[in-house]
C-alpha cells in the first residue's frame, strides 16, 4: 500500500501541475474596446487560446472603427514559434472594402531566432456601413512540408455595421441534418514510395 501512494503522489502532483497551468485568463478571452480621442480601437488576439493543430503561428491586431469614407488603421501582428523556415501570408478583403495603402497581398518573410515577429500595417475604407472581414491564410516551410494556419480580421465601418453577406447563399445539409459550412483551403497531396 505504501509503494502505491510513493509511486502514484508525483503522478497525481503533476497531473495537478499540469491541470493548473491551463488556465486562461478572463481578460484574454474577450475583445478589448478602447477610446483614444474619440476613436474606437477594437484589439484581438489569439495568443494563450486554443488552436487546432497547424503552423505554430499567433495573430494579434488592433482595428479603428470609422465612418463611411473614412480610412481605418490596421495593424496585423504575426509571431511564431517555429526558430527557422518561411512565413508566408495571402491576404483578401471583403468586397467592398477598399485598401488605401500600397501593399502585397502576398508576403513571405524569413523566420530566424532574431525574427520572430512580424508586422502588417493596413489602410482601408469603405462607401458602405457594415462589418467587413480581412482574411489572412499563413503557413509555414520549414524544410519538410507546409503547416497552415488562417485568421480573420474585423473591420468595423459606420454606425450600425451589420456582416456582409452574400445573396443566393445555400446552405448544404449532412444526412443527419446538421449544416455544413464550406471554407476555401489548399490541400497538398503527397505520394508516399511504397
Amino acid at each position: 500500500m505504501k509503494k502505491a501512494i510513493l509511486l502514484l503522489a508525483p503522478l497525481l502532483m503533476m497531473v495537478g501541475l499540469s491541470a493548473n497551468s491551463k488556465k486562461i485568463d478572463p481578460k484574454e478571452e474577450t475583445t478589448i474596446v478602447k477610446t483614444i480621442s474619440g476613436n474606437i480601437i477594437l484589439e484581438g488576439t489569439t495568443v494563450g487560446k486554443y488552436a487546432k493543430p497547424g503552423a505554430p503561428i499567433d495573430m494579434s491586431y488592433k482595428t479603428t472603427k470609422v465612418d463611411t469614407n473614412e480610412t481605418a488603421d490596421v495593424n496585423i501582428t504575426l509571431s511564431t514559434t517555429a526558430s527557422n523556415g518561411t512565413m508566408m501570408v495571402a491576404m483578401t478583403f471583403d468586397d467592398k472594402l477598399t485598401i488605401e495603402n500600397e501593399v502585397d497581398q502576398n508576403q513571405s518573410f524569413d523566420v530566424s531566432q532574431e525574427a520572430k515577429t512580424f508586422f502588417i500595417n493596413l489602410k482601408v475604407s469603405s462607401s458602405e456601413n457594415g462589418l467587413y472581414y480581412i482574411r489572412l491564410l499563413t503557413k509555414i516551410d520549414k524544410g519538410y512540408g507546409l503547416k497552415l494556419r488562417s485568421f480573420a480580421v474585423p473591420v468595423y465601418i459606420g454606425d450600425d455595421p451589420k456582416p456582409k453577406v452574400k445573396g443566393n447563399i445555400q446552405i448544404q445539409k449532412a444526412s443527419s441534418g446538421e449544416n455544413i459550412s464550406v471554407s476555401k483551403a489548399v490541400e497538398t497531396i503527397k505520394v508516399l514510395p511504397k
